[in-house]
């Protein structure tokens, strides 16, 4: 068996490093972790210990898929997944909402049409 902490990171390809790298920190509040480092390839944006690496992929981005198929997903509370909704609506970004029993969530996609999901697990039930 190898044993693991966690999920350290989720890396895509984007068009545009830096419109992706502006629309993640604004929507999402994550932190431009090893810029000095890196700079923007990959910029690795992160919160909580999990990272998201954005890698520039000089316009050769993969048509999306549904998002049962291929997508990442942020984990939430219930007040700021009603926000998050809120703040989808308000940037004009359409988006899906599905019930799982466990769990709730909401699905859209980033300027390059990669799917993203937030989900908010109920009282008790997350993993």
């Amino acid at each position: 068996m190898i044993q693991v902490s966690g999920l350290d990171h989720v890396a895509i390809p984007v068009s545009d490093i830096e419109a992706s790298l502006s629309w993640y920190l604004r929507l999402f509040g994550l932190v431009h972790t090893f810029a000095p480092e890196w700079g923007t390839d990959p910029a690795f944006l992160c919160i909580g210990g999990t990272c998201l690496a954005l890698l520039d992929a000089k316009g050769a981005v993969p048509p999306p898929v549904d998002p049962s198929v291929r997508h990442f997903c942020f984990r939430t509370d219930a007040n700021s997944f009603l926000q998050a909704a809120e703040t989808l609506k308000a940037e004009g970004i359409p988006y899906r909402c599905d019930d799982h029993g466990v769990a709730q969530s909401l699905y859209f996609q980033d300027p390059d049409g990669h799917w993203i999901e937030i989900t908010s697990y109920r009282p008790g039930r997350e993993p």
